[in-house]
């Protein structure tokens, strides 16, 4: 039998889906569970109680897994999470995410300020912020120049 037409034996949300269907599953869970996220952060000023309670709920989902979960790509945030139903299929245990986070392989996240290529612009680098400011000041004589000129 292959990897992915193991069968969860145990597993009480799982038991008798094979690792593809849980798979196939979690990544569609992920995707909707990440635009949620999205649209509860945007609507948090108007219904403030409604986006706090989705993102709670959201982040006890997959916050174990990955803490950066929302920028996480869906297929690596999935393969963590089935890696972690996996592993409490195996101990025959619902064991906490958190418990298990070690355990399981890093979900590729999205790139931060810091994985950010070197050639590209800092602002926070003074002499990269003197030289937007004095092309944005080039740019605006250039404007008024040519607008009153």
């Amino acid at each position: 039998m292959s990897d992915g037409e193991e069968r969860f034996v145990w597993h009480p949300v799982w038991q008798g889906r094979t690792v593809d269907e849980v798979r196939a599953e979690l990544r569609d869970q992920a995707g909707r569970d990440q635009r949620a996220y999205a649209l509860a952060l945007e609507g948090a000023e108007r219904h403030e109680n409604d986006a706090l309670s989705s993102v709670v709920r959201l982040e006890r989902t997959w916050g174990g897994i990955a803490l950066d979960w929302p920028e996480t790509d869906p297929d690596a945030l999935a393969e963590a999470m089935l890696a972690a139903e996996r592993e409490r299929e195996r101990r025959r245990e619902m064991t906490p995410l958190a418990e298990l986070r070690d355990l399981l392989p890093r979900p590729v996240s999205a790139p931060s300020a810091e994985d950010l290529p070197e050639k590209s612009i800092r602002l926070t680098d003074p002499t990269a912020r003197f030289v937007v400011l004095l092309v944005v000041f080039v740019l605006l004589v250039l404007f008024a120049w040519r607008l009153f000129g």
